[in-house]
């Protein structure tokens, strides 16, 4: 939940459970700048208010398949407060990591519900050195409701990186369908270094105002050359705060420590819901481990073989598309605060950011006495992951023309940074661990002649794109430990069918990313739904929730290209 609840200028989205998989620029400058980042905006989503049911059986045009099942069969197993013994299924990890794929995994009720089972177990810090430093994860569990049969476990990521998981399930109803509640034991995991897993707090609260307040879209050498010493700084630091355990915050090491968790709660195959840069992780444990991959879903993806210009273009397809939505929604209406033409809408936007540029808006807040491109820039585009966010949008947009202030706009950035109206960040901000998984997970971008020309050739051709996304620069310069080699080619292969979904307008992980990882997985099955934001499954799509919930209880595969 919110810890630094929303004025009363923002009712719709001071309520609400948590949403899982918003994914975004990096942080602006570093946050609306640098592409390739996911975060996961905490201020939620419409569909996380609802608990409801909509259906479990199979699409009438589904292709079925039948697949192996993926976990034991039995009726509350490892039930809170119960001893889970070593599974048969970990006698073929790697000697040298016997201590974490045996050890015991005893569940204890949660204390602020009886029902689910809190659990800690330990991983290395580096699996090069298993005899060293462990993270011990912190897990959830909802025991799977009945009446009928248990199918298995099935681990969840909410996205990111940064962001923890426990909280989703501590909240299932409203994450999950009902289907899937009463067949799977719901796990959540906080990732290494993150909330309750060993927190790795890198960043001082100066540090994140910084990533916010620097100018992302430098009209001057000078000021570029401000951004990018800001960023390298910012990146130091955290690096120096953090020390070894703050390099050791991949997904691809949150891959393997998913497999130990898969191991002590006895399934010998993983069964996984990713959503966002959850798919992102999906995807690796399915390349590292083909064989043990289950039912697994991705839900708004991206695929870990992306390339700058690729994410680029993904970006330009998902930004224009979502903001067409919202501009369709707003410019009929009386109140819109950009007028009534669709056209000259989207020049207004253009000129506001322009404007605010040179003459920020006025806010109240504290340490925020104005906010520029940084903030404003964030603020609209973290709206434009779900439409229960528009109504506010356009107010905030109201209050920045007509006043030159900024107090609605600072504060919908704020509910999504866990920035606090005393000034402060929530320690479990995701903003703490976005850097060093960045800087872990993808390779150091190379400034050459092609990628400038591609974005310049860009810019031109989306004015009001350019204004939201900045600069493309690597932000990890300073980083003291390379970054992923991408693998390219063909991924997972010798795994089951993998269900990618995703929405055609999706501002934070673009329908073209989704529809690439389901290219690049060996074994991918694409589903698209015809619909706006961030997330389609349990999202408002029957379609996608009744496909989902066929291939996650009995198997059912769907024909690959499905549209809902």
């Amino acid at each position: 939940m919110l810890n630094d609840p929303p004025p009363p200028a923002l009712p719709e989205e001071a309520a609400r459970p948590p949403r899982p998989g918003s994914r975004v620029r990096p942080l602006t400058a570093a946050v609306l700048a640098l592409v390739l980042v996911a975060v996961v905006a905490l201020a939620v989503w419409a569909w996380a208010a609802r608990a409801g049911d909509p259906g479990g059986g199979p699409p009438a045009a589904a292709a079925t398949s039948a697949t192996p099942s993926p976990s034991r069969a039995t009726t509350g197993a490892g039930a809170p407060g119960s001893a889970t013994p070593p599974a048969p299924a970990s006698t073929d990890h790697p000697p040298a990591l016997a201590t974490y794929y045996t050890q015991g995994l005893a569940w204890q009720p949660c204390s602020d519900n009886p029902k689910h089972g809190c659990a800690t177990i330990k991983v290395p810090v580096d699996y090069a050195k298993p005899g060293g430093d462990t993270f011990d994860l912190a897990l959830r569990k909802a025991p799977a409701l009945g009446p009928g049969p248990r199918v298995g476990s099935l681990l969840f990521n909410p996205g990111g990186p940064g962001v923890a998981g426990l909280q989703y399930v501590r909240f299932s109803s409203a994450v999950f369908t009902k289907p899937v509640r009463e067949g799977y034991d719901l796990i959540g995991f906080d990732p290494r270094g993150i909330g309750e897993s060993g927190a790795v707090s890198c960043l001082t609260d100066a540090d994140m105002d910084l990533l916010f307040a620097d100018d992302p879209t430098p009209d001057t050498p000078a000021e570029r050359t401000k951004l990018l010493a800001d960023v390298d700084g910012v990146t130091s630091r955290c690096a120096a705060a953090g020390g070894e355990r703050a390099r050791h915050l991949s997904s691809t090491e949150v891959a393997r420590d998913m497999d130990i968790i898969r191991a002590l709660v006895g399934d010998p195959k993983l069964n996984f819901l990713g959503v966002s840069y959850g798919t992102f992780l999906g995807s690796l444990y399915a390349d590292l481990f083909p064989q043990r991959v289950g039912r697994m879903v991705l839900d708004s993806a991206m695929s870990p073989n992306q390339t700058d210009l690729q994410e680029m273009d993904y970006d330009i397809q998902g930004f224009e598309s979502s903001m067409d939505a919202f501009l369709a929604w707003c410019t009929p209406r009386s109140d819109c605060a950009l007028g009534g033409d669709r056209a000259r809408a989207k020049d207004r936007l253009v000129a506001l950011l322009d404007n605010v540029d040179r003459m920020p808006l006025r806010t109240s807040r504290a340490g925020l006495p104005t906010v520029g491109e940084g903030w404003v820039g964030f603020a609209i585009f973290m709206a434009l992951y779900s439409d229960t966010s528009w109504p506010t949008l356009n107010r905030g947009l109201t209050e920045a023309l007509t006043k030159g202030t900024g107090e609605i706009l600072v504060a919908l950035a704020s509910s999504h940074t866990e920035r606090r109206s005393d000034g402060h960040y929530d320690k479990s901000s995701y903003l703490q661990a976005i850097l060093p998984v960045r800087c872990a997970d993808w390779p150091r971008t190379a400034e050459t002649p092609a990628l400038k020309a591609a974005q310049a050739r860009a810019k031109a051709a989306h004015p009001l794109w350019a204004r939201m996304t900045g600069e493309l620069y690597d932000n990890c310069r300073a980083w003291p430990a390379p970054g992923r080699t991408p693998k390219g080619g063909r991924l997972a292969v010798g795994a089951g069918p993998i269900l990618v979904v995703g929405n055609l307008r999706d501002p934070a992980t673009p329908i073209g990313g989704t529809k690439q990882l389901a290219a690049d997985l060996a074994s991918g099955v694409l589903v698209t739904s015809d619909h706006s934001g961030h997330g389609a499954y349990n999202s408002g799509s029957s379609c996608i929730d009744d496909i989902v919930a066929a291939y996650l209880l009995r198997g059912t595969v769907p024909a690959d290209g499905r549209a809902c």
